[in-house]
């Protein structure tokens, strides 16, 4: 018996095919949009690479938030810690309320004890051109990181061409990273190589930046490293 194929059915059938085509159409015209819009050829090939940035950025901003809250409490900033202590520490859920942020590996170029951690350098960092002249900020920082992550960072934060070289700090890691190991390297300012690392006089435009992407060399001063410096506290 010869099967008839009713008027609604044929036209629930053209509707889907229609709607896959629109759909693959939208994802296109999306693409190409955002090749224009600043995502970074040599960071990847899909879109969640700069949701991979943005997703960094947010957990800075996390951490600041309880490092904010520490202080509003009555903490000075020189006694905040970046541990689970009560009143003090910014991961404490009463005191700071921020919990220890995880990074994405695929953002790392290379591994390390000192790569894929927030480190915190406490008060002995001073950003070029931020808060009063030759005082020390409260800092954390990322090292390891690929080139196109730090371009893509800058990007986002000082919309930086995507294919501008980071600016040079002139300093190997142990400078300006310190010495943490992987056992504890996000939970205590690092003290142990008692550098207050100046960058006011360091060249490029990087003036009044309070968070950005920079080059260094590596400890044993070969090759370059790439970080990313995030200032809690501007003094």
């Amino acid at each position: 018996m010869k099967m008839h194929t009713s008027p609604a059915s044929r036209q629930r059938g053209f509707s889907i095919l229609t709607g896959f085509i629109l759909a693959i159409i939208m994802f296109g015209s999306l693409a190409f949009f955002l090749a224009g819009q600043g995502i970074n050829a040599g960071f990847g090939t899909t879109y969640s690479n700069t949701a991979k940035v943005s997703g960094l950025l947010t957990s800075a901003g996390y951490v600041t938030t309880g490092f904010d809250a520490v202080t509003l409490g009555g903490t000075t900033p020189a006694q905040v810690t970046f541990d689970t202590t009560a009143l003090t520490g910014v991961f404490n859920p009463t005191s700071g309320g921020a919990t220890q942020q995880n990074i994405d590996p695929t953002l790392f170029a290379r591994s390390s004890t000192i790569d894929g951690y927030w480190v915190y350098r406490g008060n002995d960092v001073t950003m070029k051109g931020v808060g009063v002249a030759g005082t020390a900020d409260y800092t954390m920082m990322l090292s390891g990181l690929k080139l196109s992550v730090c371009q893509q960072i800058n990007f986002a934060l000082h919309n930086t061409p995507l294919t501008t070289a980071p600016v040079t700090l002139n300093a190997l890691d142990g400078a300006i990273i310190g010495a943490p190991t992987a056992a504890s390297p996000s939970v205590a300012s690092v003290t142990t190589n008692s550098v207050v690392f100046d960058q006011s006089a360091i060249a490029g435009a990087a003036t009044g930046w309070a968070s950005g992407c920079y080059a260094t060399t590596t400890p044993v001063g070969t090759g370059v490293n790439y970080v990313y410096i995030h200032t809690l506290l501007a003094q």
